[in-house]
């Protein structure tokens, strides 16, 4: 087992912490670019908390309000020309997982010109440009989901072009970020879920994806997997129970860290899927994640049991030792789907109103931007083009 895990990222977790951001912010900069969605911040008065402790430190604050869920190309090459502009030098993404997506993207762009869509590898053979630079970044999550306050990874669409990928480098690591988990008390119980998922899904893709005998990452994995499940219906039915987010929001961080799926190879077809459908149908990408997940595991196991049987015995301490390994592994996935529609989280892609109608366009696309130049994706089970469509259709 050989990997190389270098997370240059400060993090200054736990309740009340936010209150830090403009004594920290200050010792990167002296004009920030805070970068945020819509609504959810405005309303619930963050963005003008954090303009004042900025501005209390010695901070100008340039607000880009603009950032949508699946963040666009485009709008992330519109706050980069507004960082050139105002003159900001250092980029702080206050929100979900798109705002710090977008505050790592507009950071390289900022810094290196050119729109952030010529740095994305999206199809084999095409001609990407070197990321040799970015701005300082400052990432302050107020959703437990995506991890992005602890990597160097942001995922960008293209609206355009109906493609979804991720531009990963090391000068995209944030410089610190504040997790503070009462931040995440205002998020409703549907993106709470929706978080959840993400979390899980971070760390259960390579889980199942690799076959690799690791089973440190492995333990990781099933104690952040128990970790959501047990405090996830608590975050959902009461948003102020501070205990249950905490734990939550330390999950999100954890996960994606690197530490978790450090040294055990395996492809994260789940996401690759998902991404896709969110490139032609703009839907939360943990409310697709929860949609495919199920039907993903399934199909795997059919083929390739072993790590849903383990899956079974030590996520839900199932007494599988005398079944067959395609019951034992049933088990474990019955269950899984058993709490994932116990706490609301379970869908389907007509519920989403998607319909079959580009199923195969849909295929098409996961093993040309995700296929690396293959005529599948990486999986225990590769998924070729048939695979991908067939999972489509079982979450309708």
């Amino acid at each position: 087992m050989k990997f190389t895990w270098s997370n240059t990222t400060r993090v200054i977790f736990g309740v009340g912490e936010f209150a830090r951001l403009g004594e920290e912010a200050a010792k990167l900069g002296k004009r920030a670019l805070v970068v945020t969605g819509k609504t959810s911040a405005k309303k619930t008065g963050l963005v003008d908390r954090a303009v004042e402790l900025l501005e209390k430190s010695g901070v100008e604050a340039i607000v880009f309000d603009d950032i949508e869920p699946n963040p666009r190309s485009t709008t992330v090459d519109r706050a980069a020309a507004v960082v050139k502009e105002t003159g900001c030098d250092f980029v702080i993404g206050l929100g979900g997982g798109s705002p710090m997506d977008s505050a790592k993207a507009i950071a390289v762009v900022s810094a290196c010109g050119g729109s952030i869509w010529d740095y994305i590898l999206s199809k084999p053979g095409k001609k990407v440009r070197t990321v040799d630079a970015a701005l300082p970044i400052v990432t302050v999550p107020t959703l437990a989901a995506t991890g992005s306050e602890a990597n160097g990874g942001a995922v960008i669409s293209n609206w355009e072009l109906h493609e979804k990928a991720a531009l990963i480098h090391p000068l995209m690591y944030p410089r610190f970020s504040i997790v503070d988990p009462g931040l995440t008390v205002t998020v409703s119980p549907e993106y709470t879920g929706d978080g959840g998922i993400d979390i899980i899904s971070h760390v259960l893709e390579s889980y199942c994806s690799s076959t690799a005998y690791t089973p440190l990452q492995d333990r990781f994995s099933e104690g952040v997997i128990r970790t959501v499940m047990e405090h996830l219906p608590r975050a959902m039915a009461n948003g102020n129970d501070v205990e249950a987010r905490t734990h939550l929001s330390w999950a999100s961080t954890v996960a994606l860290s690197g530490m978790v799926n450090g040294g055990r190879p395996g492809g994260f077809p789940l996401h690759w899927m998902e991404h896709v459908v969110s490139a032609h149908y703009d839907i939360s990408h943990g409310r697709g994640l929860a949609i495919l997940m199920p039907h993903l595991m399934r199909h795997t196991a059919e083929k390739k049991p072993d790590k849903y049987v383990q899956f079974a015995r030590n996520v839900f301490f199932a007494d599988v030792a005398e079944q067959k390994p395609a019951v034992a592994a049933e088990a474990g996935i019955s269950q899984f789907e058993r709490w994932m529609k116990s706490c609301g989280v379970y869908s389907t892609l007509s519920q989403a109103n998607i319909s079959s109608d580009k199923f195969g366009t849909m295929a098409d696309d996961v093993i040309r931007i995700y296929g690396y130049g293959k005529d599948y994706i990486d999986n225990a089970r590769p998924l070729y083009r048939q695979d991908i469509e067939q999972i489509y259709r079982m979450a309708l």
